[in-house]
């Protein structure tokens, strides 16, 4: 039972993805930057979009500059970041988030944070929609926190939260962020709407839809 881990004394704590868990952000980032690329490529171009519904932006940034040359493609990339805030500022919180939330509370689970995205980005958006403090620490990747597949988002957010990795629990959306929770040492659950064909690269102790499927085990 998942119960077993988060209820370990004072040891347990859920970590949370940001994007793709919380927020939809990894499907807009999607939608945009296919709505850009059928009027600002000239020829046709594939999204590298992963199994996992993740865009992977360092090829696409390859790909881009190829086809249009290095400063169309800064000049793209830059309406996407307009474009991608635009949108994202006005989501909601992805099914089954807020209830989950609830439930955390109400059993005195302690939720944090590890997201490879920006402070600025997270804590903008987690306070728009009013749960900044519903979490007791926020890690993001910064000059010194290494991004994901990098352990260090998860480990600093159990640490800063009090709490012990094998006693933990990871949620997470990409096969990135799965990398991630498994080399700190956390159990991780995947939430995901991809294909079942879709194989995780790390054992997941469960998989999910929305987060209000963990409920019953929580």
């Amino acid at each position: 039972m998942l119960a077993g881990l988060v209820h370990r004394g004072t040891q347990g704590v859920i970590v949370l993805d940001f994007d793709g868990v919380l927020l939809d952000t990894e499907h807009i980032a999607v939608s945009v930057w296919r709505r850009l690329l059928r009027s600002g490529a000239p020829k046709p171009l594939d999204l590298p979009v992963r199994p996992d519904g993740t865009l992977d932006r360092t090829e696409l940034l390859v790909a881009l500059n190829a086809s249009v040359g290095p400063d169309r493609a800064c000049s793209l990339w830059e309406t996407f970041e307009r474009e991608n805030l635009a949108h994202s500022s006005r989501a909601d919180l992805m099914p089954g988030v807020l209830s989950f939330l609830r439930h955390c509370r109400s059993r005195g689970h302690r939720t944090a944070i590890a997201s490879g995205n920006s402070r600025d980005w997270v804590e903008s958006h987690l306070h728009r929609l009013g749960i900044l403090d519903w979490f007791t620490h926020v890690s993001c990747a910064d000059t010194r926190t290494k991004a994901k597949p990098a352990p260090d988002t998860y480990l600093h957010a159990v640490r800063h939260s009090g709490g012990s990795p094998a006693w933990s629990l990871a949620v997470e959306d990409s096969y990135v962020g799965l990398t991630a929770a498994h080399a700190a040492g956390l159990p991780v659950v995947w939430a995901t709407g991809a294909d079942h064909s879709a194989t995780p690269p790390v054992p997941v102790a469960r998989r999910v839809r929305t987060l209000d499927e963990l409920i019953p085990v929580l």
